[in-house]
């Protein structure tokens, strides 16, 4: 029997980047080469200049929970019942939905998340939130997850 895997986002030559810098281990977003913004999710032209001069720029580990939902019903492999997805938002001014491998009785709106390039399989790296300085642990699906080099296998 096959095993049920997560959704795949939808690549093109606009995001390709983001989710290379994922696979590396990094997380990154556009930053304009002429005003400095930065801006996620990746789009050609600068929204605040109109310039098309761009470049990919680390993020700070550490962002800020805006929101978050806890999902019950309905539920679908390879994801378990009470997942948590959250808007997280860094230094940067950008914000970023991901999932969040957090206990809920841990979860709480403003509160620091370390994110981190985590592999769901071995073919999907993408940013989650975890408790600042905690184990990578995924808790939001059944599946062992990966491991990206270096990046998510901090220990507390």
């Amino acid at each position: 029997m096959t095993e049920a895997l997560r959704p795949r986002p939808a690549l093109n030559l606009d995001n390709a980047f983001y989710f290379d810098a994922l696979n590396e281990g990094r997380l990154v977003a556009q930053q304009c080469g002429d005003c400095a913004e930065f801006r996620h999710p990746p789009v050609p032209c600068c929204p605040r200049c109109q310039s098309f001069d761009w470049q990919a720029s680390e993020l700070s580990e550490i962002g800020e929970l805006v929101t978050y939902t806890v999902l019950h019903h309905p539920v679908m492999p390879p994801f378990d019942v009470g997942y948590i997805v959250g808007l997280v938002e860094f230094a940067e001014g950008v914000r970023i939905v991901m999932n969040l491998e957090i206990d809920e009785a841990d979860v709480s709106i403003g509160m620091d998340v370390e994110v981190r390039a985590h592999s769901y399989d071995p073919e999907l790296t993408l940013p989650a939130g975890f408790l600042p300085g905690t184990p990578s642990k995924v808790l939001s699906s059944t599946e062992s997850g990966g491991s990206v080099p270096g990046n998510d296998t901090k220990e507390a």
